[in-house]
C-alpha cells in the first residue's frame, strides 16, 4: 500500500485539478458554458493540444495495457503504440486540414455533424450511434484501468475499485467539460512523462543492473528469449493492431475534439506529429513496455500482467513521488475516459435531443441535458467495465467496432466525391456489424473482427455507391474554403 505521504500527494494532485474543473465551469458560465463544455472555445494553444492528444490517447488504459504487453510479449509488445504513433502522424495530413476548416465554417461538434453534412441527416445519425456506442465501450476500459490502480495502490477489491474510479470519472467530466480536461492534461502528461519515462525505467535498471542485465536475463532462458526479441510479435497480431488501430486516429470522436478545440489547423497539426513522435514513438511505446519487462523480472509472480505497471511504481518510486505518478495514472485514466464519455455525451445532446426531439432547445437547457447524459452514461460505463474486466480488450473491442463501421466511410468523406449517402450507411451497417457478430462468436478460426470489417465495410461501400445517385441533401462541396 502507498505511505501516507504518498496519500497526501495523491489527495493535493486531485484538489489540484478539482480547483481547475470549478474555476473554469464558474469562470465559462452563461452563454459561454456550453461551447466551453462541449469544444473549449476553439481557441486552445499548441501546448494544450498537444498534451491533451496525447494524454488521452496513452492516458492510463493504454500505459496500463502496454506494461501488461511488456510482461507477457517482451519488447515486441511496443509495436502496438508504434502503429499508433504512425496513424496519428498520417492523420495530421490526411485528416487534420479538412476536418478544421468543416468545423471552424459550420460550427460543427459532432461525427454526426459530420456525416449529416456531407450524407444526409440519416446517414448522420448511423454515424452517431456508431461512434457513441464504440466510445462508450472506450471509457468502460478506462474505468477498469482506474480500478486497477485503485485496487493496487489502495488494497481494495477490484470491483468495488471500478466503481469507485467510475464514479470520480463521472463527478470529474460532468463538473469540467472539455476545455477543464484539456488544461488539466498539460499537468498529468508532464508528470507521467517525469514518473514512467525519466524516473521509473531508470530506477528499475539500476535495480536489475542495466540493459545488459536484463537481456542476458531474459536470453538464459529458452522460453524468454523472445522477450528481448524485436521481432518476436506474430505477424497476424500486427497486422490485427493494425487494422484496429490505424482507422481509429480518422474517426477517433476524442481526436476530432482535440482538432476543433485547437486554435486553427496548422496548431492542431503540428500537436498530432509531436504526439506521433516522439511521444508516443519512442519514448512511450518502450517506456511503458521496458516497465512490464522490469516488472517480469523483479515480480515474475504477479498474477496480472496489467498490474506491472501500479506495482512497479509502488515498489520502486519513493515515497511522495510514487503517490503523485498514481495520481497522475488516475487522472491519466480520468482525462481518456471523459474525453471519450463527452463525445457520446455531445452526440446525444445536439445530435438526437436537439436535432430530433426538441429543435428550439437554449444553451442552458443543452448544458444540463448534457451533465444529466455525463450521469446516465457513466454509470453505464460502470456496469460494462464489471463485464469485460480486461483493459486492453476493452479497448481493442472498442476500436475494432469503430473502425470497421466508419473507417471507409470517412475516408470516402474526406476525399471521394462519387461516395453515396446509400454506400455510407451500407458500409456503417455491414462493416460494423459483421465486426460486432464476429467479436460476439469469439473471432472463429482465430481470424480478427478487425480483418472482417474491412473485408465487409470497403466493398460495400463502393457497390452501393456506384449503384446509387446522389440525394439533394448531400453536400459534395464541403471542405471547400466559403
Amino acid at each position: 500500500m502507498l505511505s501516507w505521504i504518498d496519500s497526501v500527494a495523491i489527495a493535493a494532485y486531485f484538489a489540484v485539478l478539482l480547483f481547475i474543473g470549478i474555476r473554469i465551469m464558474r469562470r465559462d458560465s452563461g452563454h459561454r458554458a456550453l461551447g466551453s463544455f462541449l469544444a473549449a472555445d476553439r481557441n486552445m494553444g499548441l501546448v494544450q493540444t498537444t498534451a491533451s492528444t496525447a494524454a488521452t490517447d496513452l492516458g492510463g488504459g493504454f500505459s496500463i495495457a502496454m506494461g501488461g504487453l511488456g510482461f507477457t510479449l517482451g519488447i515486441s509488445g511496443s509495436w502496438l503504440i508504434a502503429i499508433s504513433g504512425l496513424s496519428v502522424i498520417m492523420a495530421a495530413f490526411l485528416l487534420v486540414p479538412r476536418l478544421k476548416l468543416w468545423s471552424d465554417q459550420t460550427e460543427g461538434l459532432t461525427t454526426g455533424d459530420l456525416f449529416t453534412a456531407r450524407f444526409g441527416l440519416t446517414a448522420g445519425r448511423i454515424a452517431a450511434l456508431v461512434v457513441a456506442l464504440s466510445w462508450f465501450s472506450f471509457v468502460g476500459g478506462q474505468i477498469v484501468a482506474g480500478g486497477k490502480l485503485l485496487q493496487v495502490t489502495m488494497a481494495i477489491d477490484l470491483d468495488w475499485a471500478i466503481g469507485l474510479a467510475g464514479l470520480v470519472i463521472i463527478g470529474y467530466t460532468m463538473m469540467g467539460g472539455l476545455k477543464a480536461v484539456i488544461y488539466t492534461d498539460v499537468f498529468q502528461m508532464l508528470v507521467l512523462f517525469v514518473g514512467i519515462v525519466l524516473l521509473l525505467v531508470p530506477i528499475g535498471l539500476i535495480k536489475v543492473g542495466g540493459v545488459s542485465a536484463v537481456i542476458a536475463h531474459f536470453e538464459a532462458n529458452p522460453s524468454t528469449a523472445s522477450m528481448v526479441d524485436w521481432t518476436a510479435v506474430e505477424l497476424q497480431r500486427v497486422v490485427g493492431w493494425f487494422l484496429a488501430v490505424f482507422p481509429v486516429w480518422f474517426i477517433s470522436i476524442a481526436a476530432m475534439q482535440r482538432i476543433i478545440a485547437a486554435r486553427n489547423a496548422a496548431i492542431a497539426q503540428k500537436a498530432f506529429i509531436i504526439t506521433g513522435v516522439p511521444i508516443e514513438w519512442p519514448f512511450f511505446a518502450i517506456g511503458a513496455t521496458f516497465v512490464g519487462m522490469l516488472a517480469r523480472m523483479l515480480m515474475p509472480e504477479l498474477t496480472d500482467p496489467e498490474l506491472s505497471t501500479p506495482m512497479m511504481i509502488l515498489t520502486l518510486l519513493p515515497a511522495g513521488i510514487a503517490g503523485i505518478v498514481i495520481a497522475a495514472y488516475i487522472a491519466a485514466v480520468m482525462s481518456t475516459a471523459d474525453s471519450c464519455l463527452i463525445g457520446p455525451v455531445a452526440i446525444f445532446t445536439k445530435d438526437f435531443y436537439k436535432g430530433v426531439w426538441h429543435k428550439d432547445a437554449s444553451d442552458q437547457t443543452l448544458l444540463r441535458v448534457a451533465r444529466a447524459s455525463t450521469l446516465v452514461l457513466g454509470i453505464m460505463a460502470i456496469v460494462l467495465a464489471y463485464w469485460v474486466p480486461s483493459v486492453l480488450d476493452m479497448i481493442l473491442y472498442a476500436y475494432t467496432f469503430a473502425a470497421a463501421g466508419l473507417f471507409f466511410p470517412m475516408l470516402a468523406l474526406l476525399y471521394w466525391p462519387r461516395a453515396t449517402a446509400l454506400g455510407a450507411k451500407t458500409s456503417m451497417i455491414l462493416g460494423g456489424g459483421s465486426a460486432v457478430i464476429w467479436m460476439l462468436l469469439g473471432e472463429p478460426w482465430d481470424i480478427a473482427a478487425a480483418y472482417l470489417g474491412w473485408v465487409v465495410g470497403l466493398p460495400s461501400l463502393v457497390i452501393a455507391s456506384l449503384l446509387s445517385a446522389h440525394r439533394p441533401d448531400e453536400n459534395l462541396a464541403l471542405f471547400e474554403a466559403r
